[in-house]
């Protein structure tokens, strides 16, 4: 019995946290069973018991009714952003602290039940979360009432301060944790990008609009589920969208999607007359991987190359996966100079980062030795509009560059002002005669492009 109880104090992976994350966890629990504590002790009677059957149970049908949706929106990332807590701003306005909060650890327990397996003190301080953020939507709504009044404008005003102050509540107390509890965690990772703003929003004027019906009756609660199930499906087109431009096995972006941001980039620059940069990168020997250690280990490569790329680049370049093992990076308002030193530095970065060790922690490879498994890339660099003026014409003399750096020995940086010019994609217009063969049209191709004979990039 001992020993399991042990166990069970082990799995809380509490104890794994680092001290000021296991501050802010452990602090807001506390607060929030103070605060509960002291909501059930206040509480005047009993009544409103109706409402909050209402409330749970027409909240429950909505969270089962878009359970399928929610796990096709959940990434596996730490936040998740969903209209739960619209049923619980309706109860925060509406009821008694007291009430309030059962409603909240209903829901909560419902969801323990219906997740399985989870983090127990995760679990703990998102109820946590809820219940003070609960606390704080009523304390702002009363206050804001006693200055605004009952009327009807004064109501209104009311509701949104306290659904405001239930939405702020929980992003800075979830940003908190986050981002120490998963260290290096960005701002937008710990809070939420724009669609998780939305969210919040829509479920805060969800939860608005509830607490006014239930004033009527109590039964208007199920009403809203309709529109919740469908507001849920609208969510869904944000990830729709992010999973039509993103590459699956680097989370970059789609070469297409990449190609239409860097051509709004460049009308910008010849707008305003300046220069902008298109590297073209190519793992070396990217098939020596896949033949020695299989394509699993040849796909962890590939994220692991891809993460290096991205982090060691601005925020306002746009990096894509061009296709198999080569990378396309576009550098607005980078001229030749600036562009060959960040093409040096990311070869550099490739080159000086432990692969064997960012593979093996997630595949657990025993044959991954650190001293033989690195990887390096070549680098081709095209800057408009020395090297063309459009996306074609820099792409085509990054690749030609590309090339040089292999053919010069890898692990290396080339320009296209250091190889022969090639004619431009955009003025050509080739005229075939209807009686030409294939491969007649095949060599007027390669002539018109200045493609020589393929070479092996690996």
């Amino acid at each position: 019995m001992v020993a399991q109880s042990r166990r069970a104090i082990r799995s809380w992976a509490l104890w794994t946290l680092t001290v000021p994350a296991f501050a802010v966890v452990v602090l807001v629990d506390l607060a929030a069973i103070g605060y509960g504590v002291q909501a059930f002790t206040d509480r005047p009677d009993w009544r409103g018991l109706d409402v909050v059957f209402a409330l749970t149970v027409s909240a429950l049908i909505s969270v089962e009714g878009a359970r399928r949706v929610e796990n096709r929106r959940r990434r596996g990332g730490a936040l998740h952003k969903d209209l739960a807590p619209a049923w619980m701003i309706a109860a925060a306005v509406i009821l008694h602290p007291a009430l309030a909060i059962l409603v909240a650890v209903l829901l909560r327990i419902w969801w323990r039940i219906r997740a399985g397996k989870c983090i127990p003190y995760r679990w703990a301080f998102s109820t946590a979360v809820y219940v003070l953020a609960v606390g704080a939507a009523h304390a702002v709504f009363v206050w804001a009432r006693d200055l605004t009044g009952d009327s009807g404008l004064g109501l209104v005003v009311s509701m949104v301060s306290g659904a405001m102050a239930y939405v702020v509540t929980d992003t800075v107390l979830c940003g908190l944790a986050i981002s120490l509890i998963i260290p290096g965690s960005s701002w937008r990772e710990a809070v939420g990008g724009l669609d998780d703003l939305c969210t919040d929003v829509t479920a805060a004027t969800l939860g608005c609009l509830l607490a006014a019906a239930c004033l009527i009756s109590p039964w208007f609660a199920f009403v809203a589920i309709p529109i919740t199930l469908t507001a849920q499906r609208a969510l869904l087109l944000g990830q729709l969208e992010s999973e039509a431009q993103t590459d699956p096995k680097t989370s970059l972006t789609r070469v297409d999607w990449w190609r239409r941001r860097t051509e709004e980039m460049l009308r910008t620059a010849r707008t305003q007359r300046e220069p902008m940069a298109v590297l073209l990168i190519d793992i070396d020997h990217f098939k020596q991987v896949n033949d020695r250690h299989g394509h699993l280990v040849g796909d962890e490569a590939l994220r692991a190359v891809a993460t290096i790329l991205r982090s060691a680049i601005r925020a306002k370049d746009v990096i894509g996966r061009f296709g198999g093992e080569e990378f396309v990076i576009a550098l607005p308002d980078t001229g030749l100079d600036e562009a060959t030193v960040t093409a040096d530095r990311l070869r550099n970065a490739v080159a000086a980062s432990p692969l064997a060790a960012m593979c093996a922690g997630v595949l657990d490879e025993p044959d991954l030795d650190p001293d033989t498994f690195r990887l390096t890339v070549s680098i081709g660099v095209a800057v408009h509009p020395a090297d063309g003026s459009t996306v074609d014409d820099l792409l085509l003399r990054a690749d030609r560059a590309m090339y040089a750096a292999k053919s010069a020995g890898r692990n290396r940086v080339r320009l296209a002002a250091d190889t022969l010019p090639l004619p431009r994609l955009t003025p050509i217009t080739p005229v075939r005669s209807h009686d030409s063969s294939p491969a007649d049209r095949g060599a007027d191709h390669a002539v018109a492009t200045g493609a020589t004979a393929p070479t092996d990039r690996r």
